[in-house]
């Protein structure tokens, strides 16, 4: 069984021998941990449970207390009441958030358990939560807008087509910040890229969002990549499907680039067992071209904005960048070269 798979079973077991008294009950999860963990519910309310078992004299200086959207987490000490032991509650804030709740809650004991160190255990602990939070900080109980979602695809696209290249896996996902909310959706040091993904009638047409995605300041070089796609419902390559086949061959090439992929993907707001109203819907290829930005090319900089303008989204027509146009391969090449 699956690490999740344990503790949805620990929790039903809890669930079925609690009575319908006020209070908290748990059992211990049989998972192999230097650090007990604990599956609990609280009556009356029901709101599941996980406790982490720690040393109280470390824990005390991180700050684990917080209340966000999705989860609350306290510190106390242990069942037992040892001095010397603490207990880090994360409970459950809303019903809303309950298959996520699950999924987030075996995401942070599957991290949890292979450390021995109390020191490492927590910090790989606060890693999670600050991921976890902002996924549940997007406000969206499902996930990834129709918006984000076909953004997504593109910028998977691309990472795929750095991989074809003969790019490092390590390097691409590294370099892939749009889910952190950088400027650029991917950095390689000096050289960038933002990708837009294009599944409107006019293909020729883009939104830029704000004034920094197409300032090559500080930048050697700069890159407009454009996929233009059909995007229905049961026809093409599902965003789902991009996903499998980047894992498996991840998969095959670093474990450390499908972490990388895999934390990206929760801070993009993708979570695998979580339904999304367009996960039928697929992308058929239509177009690809790739823009060298520069001194010249039509684009609205910080510099160029009046007085009291700080926030600006405006559409380009890359008709209008005909003469910016690059083939793929200089991509490739001059970040291969510049990195191995």
């Amino acid at each position: 069984m699956t690490v999740g798979e344990i503790l949805e079973q620990t929790w039903k077991t809890v669930l079925a021998e609690a009575s319908q008294a006020e209070g908290y009950y748990h059992r211990r999860i049989p998972v192999p941990s230097a650090w007990p963990a604990h599956a609990g519910i609280r009556r009356p309310a029901g709101s599941r449970i996980l406790v982490l078992e720690t040393e109280s004299s470390v824990v005390r200086g991180f700050g684990l207390k917080d209340n966000t959207r999705g989860y609350a987490i306290d510190v106390g000490q242990d069942e037992a009441g040892r001095t010397d032991r603490a207990a880090i509650c994360i409970e459950e804030a809303s019903r809303a958030y309950g298959e996520i709740f699950t999924v987030f809650c075996a995401d942070i004991l599957e991290h949890w358990i292979p450390h021995a160190g109390v020191s490492e255990s927590l910090q790989s602990l606060i890693h999670r939560l600050a991921r976890w939070k902002r996924f549940f900080q997007r406000g969206n109980p499902l996930g990834l807008s129709r918006e984000d979602h076909i953004g997504l695809y593109g910028e998977l696209c691309y990472i795929e087509a750095g991989l074809k290249s003969g790019c490092s896996a390590t390097l691409l996902l590294n370099a892939w910040q749009a889910p952190l909310g950088t400027s650029q959706d991917f950095l390689f040091g000096a050289v960038a890229a933002e990708i837009k993904t294009n599944t409107g009638i006019d293909m020729d047409l883009v939104r830029i969002t704000n004034a920094r995605q197409l300032d090559s300041t500080g930048l050697q070089t700069l890159f407009l990549v454009r996929y233009a796609f059909d995007f229905r419902n049961g026809s093409g390559r599902t965003l789902r499907q991009i996903i499998s086949s980047l894992r498996a061959e991840l998969s095959a090439r670093s474990t450390d680039a499908l972490a990388i992929l895999e934390d990206r993907l929760l801070d993009a707001g993708f979570v695998e067992s979580v339904p999304n109203e367009f996960d039928a819907w697929g992308f058929t290829f239509r177009q690809f071209d790739v823009f060298d930005v520069g001194d010249g090319f039509p684009r609205v900089l910080e510099t160029d904005l009046p007085h009291g303008i700080s926030e600006i989204s405006y559409a380009l027509n890359l008709g209008a960048a005909a003469a910016f146009r690059c083939a793929e391969s200089v991509v490739w090449e001059g970040i291969i070269s510049n990195h191995g």
